[in-house]
């Protein structure tokens, strides 16, 4: 899958989010974070779950969200960790599987973006509605980060939540895959 492919699924399955691997961001904090990343990685693919410290992450953390894919075909994730802000809007998930007190919509699209993030082994931008608050529009980043053993399988998320009405709105301006 890439993201052309997401954005068509996304739209068939009514999931109200898109992919825009252009990484186009609306707020200055995405570009630091992903400047962390980037250095983390050091010319590496991606860089390690252990090379994102809390000491690291401590400006970010709040908005920090983090899964690990414990299961393959088919992908099943776990929250590892779960920033107050992020909490604040989807709740305290760390320790929970995805499905664990989330609709099945919001499970398959959370899935699909993860395994699109460990397919692809590169940062991207994700745009939508938030499915368990609709009224609430993301913005988020994802990144792929690899275990111990130098393979990607967990998905660190940073994010941005707003009340802004038309969540197409944070794409304008966005060349989006389609």
């Amino acid at each position: 899958m890439d993201c052309a492919t997401f954005n068509e699924l996304s739209e068939r399955e009514g999931w109200e989010q898109l992919c825009d691997p252009a990484l186009a961001f609306s707020r200055a904090d995405f570009a630091e974070f992903l400047a962390l990343w980037t250095e983390k990685a050091a010319g590496r693919a991606v860089p390690t779950r252990g090379d994102m410290t809390a000491r690291a992450l401590k400006p970010f953390l709040p908005k920090v969200a983090l899964k690990e894919r414990v299961e393959c075909d088919p992908s099943r994730y776990r929250w590892r960790l779960v920033g107050t802000y992020v909490a604040q809007i989807l709740g305290e998930r760390t320790g929970q599987f995805l499905e664990e007190g989330a609709s099945p919509r919001a499970v398959a699209r959370w899935t699909a973006s993860c395994d699109l993030v460990l397919k692809t082994a590169r940062p991207l931008r994700f745009v939508g509605r938030v499915l368990a608050k609709d009224f609430l529009t993301s913005e988020l980043l994802f990144t792929p980060l690899a275990g111990d053993d130098g393979v990607p399988r967990f998905v660190m998320g940073f994010g941005h939540y707003n009340a802004e009405p038309d969540w197409r709105a944070l794409l304008r301006g966005a060349a989006v895959a389609a």
